[in-house]
């Protein structure tokens, strides 16, 4: 039977017309060696070095302090005794007076609230005392603000029974995770030491 010789025509023209257009045919890449496959890898934008945030919360050096000495404190640093010519303000580390998260006296507190008590019954006489509580930036308003009150009341509690016969008017409040001493986060990080030192209950009265 008679095969027209067209299909064999064009087959032969496959590779020529593939020369024409530049691109290596099947006989040249054996030649040639395999194509080599370079990728362009998108390095992203450069990379930057981290500065400090600034906008970390310090401590308010602002007000007007004529004086200020440093009074007892215990070795485990759970009391802070700071005197200017306005006031005096004790300070009491939570974590001594109070276990995570809770707002009854813990075992350990007994200590630092007949040290606070002795301050008190010498120099507090006939005064109105301010407790003020405060804790660090974990958790939401909603939770921080009424543990800080609770706290607050509970070393009230114990300081009026410490302090029997003692002419003193106590006022509470609860601030919450507001006025920290020290930086919760540097660098948009986590700062325990700091996130310590404001978990804190104040004692301040007038000198």
């Amino acid at each position: 039977m008679f095969r027209s010789p067209r299909p064999r025509a064009r087959l032969l023209a496959v590779p020529a017309a593939l020369l024409a257009l530049g691109v290596p045919t099947a006989a040249q890449a054996d030649e040639d060696g395999p194509e080599e496959i370079v990728a362009e890898v998108d390095a992203g934008p450069p990379e930057t070095i981290p500065v400090h945030d600034i906008s970390a919360p310090v401590l308010d050096i602002s007000a007007p302090v004529q004086e200020l000495t440093y009074g007892t404190e215990n070795a485990d640093g759970s009391l802070k005794d700071e005197e200017n010519s306005e006031e005096r303000v004790v300070t009491l580390a939570a974590d001594v007076l109070f276990e995570f998260d809770e707002a009854e006296l813990s075992g350990d507190a007994q200590e630092a609230l007949e040290e606070a008590a002795d301050i008190l019954r010498e120099e507090a006489d006939g005064k109105t005392v301010d407790i003020d509580g405060y804790t660090d930036s974990k958790g939401s308003d909603s939770r921080n603000v009424p543990l800080s009150e609770q706290r607050a009341e509970a070393v009230e509690k114990e300081l009026a029974s410490l302090l029997d016969g003692v002419d003193v008017t106590f006022e509470t409040e609860g601030h919450g995770s507001a006025d920290p001493v020290a930086p919760n986060q540097i660098d948009g990080e986590d700062n325990p030491e700091g996130r310590e030192k404001n978990r804190r209950v104040e004692i301040r009265y007038p000198r």
